[in-house]
């Protein structure tokens, strides 16, 4: 089936809006507000502007990438069942690589877990409803759509799979480690090799079924299941 991409343009926006909006200039603007604001005393001012933040990052990238995100929910409705199957069966597979990459990086390194997850169990603690949303339907929707939907598909265009996942791997297993890298825990550096080959593993499940819903719903149901083990 000939791959369907996006737009040069509607691409740069999303990588833009994600890359650059979301890990460096919108964290920004929310440390300014909160200074501006706080004086004022209004409720729950962290929460509010960081779920403004996550509702306008899912907006930009759900409306730029949306004539791809229709081709691939048609592509799924024709073909539903065969795309669930698969994608659960890619999921066992999946759990089972991570898990055994888990169990080598604590018997080599002893590092349990990375910050990234710390970070998501503390939160949980604090804010559950909002980390759930966060966790288990923007990070899967948007997450997808930008290193799936906009990076893999467009190398995919231009190269092998092999080139195209390696990199849309790299980036995604490089995101997870982003805020450990930037308080300087370069330790947690093994976790791209993780969190980079679930990437991997995300683009051979969109080659396969020829549809993002499928990486999609196994990088929801991945975090689903972790939040609930977290929370049990």
């Amino acid at each position: 089936m000939k791959p369907f991409t996006l737009s040069r343009r509607r691409v740069q926006l999303i990588l833009a809006n994600y890359f650059v909006g979301y890990l460096f200039v919108y964290p920004m603007l929310i440390g300014l507000l909160y200074s501006l604001l706080e004086p004022l005393g209004i409720k729950h001012l962290q929460p509010i502007l960081e779920n403004a933040v996550y509702l306008w990052v899912f907006a930009i990238t759900v409306t730029a990438a949306w004539p791809l995100l229709k081709e691939h929910l048609q592509r799924f409705r024709r073909n539903r069942r065969t795309i669930i199957k698969s994608s659960l069966t890619r999921y066992v597979q999946m759990w089972l690589v991570m898990y055994g990459l888990n169990l080598a990086i604590i018997l080599i390194t002893g590092l349990s877990s990375s910050q990234n997850q710390d970070t998501v169990v503390q939160q949980l603690t604090q804010s559950p409803l909002q980390i759930m949303l966060v966790t288990c339907v923007f990070a899967p929707i948007v997450e997808e759509t930008v290193f799936r939907g906009a990076v893999f598909t467009t190398l995919r265009s231009r190269t092998c799979f092999r080139n195209a996942a390696l990199i849309s791997g790299f980036l995604f297993g490089l995101l997870h480690v982003f805020t450990s890298l930037l308080s300087g825990n370069f330790s947690d550096c093994i976790f791209i090799l993780v969190y980079g080959t679930m990437g991997y593993l995300l683009c051979a499940a969109e080659e396969e079924n020829q549809t993002l819903l499928s990486p999609l719903f196994m990088h929801g149901l991945n975090n689903l299941i972790s939040v609930v083990l977290i929370l049990l």
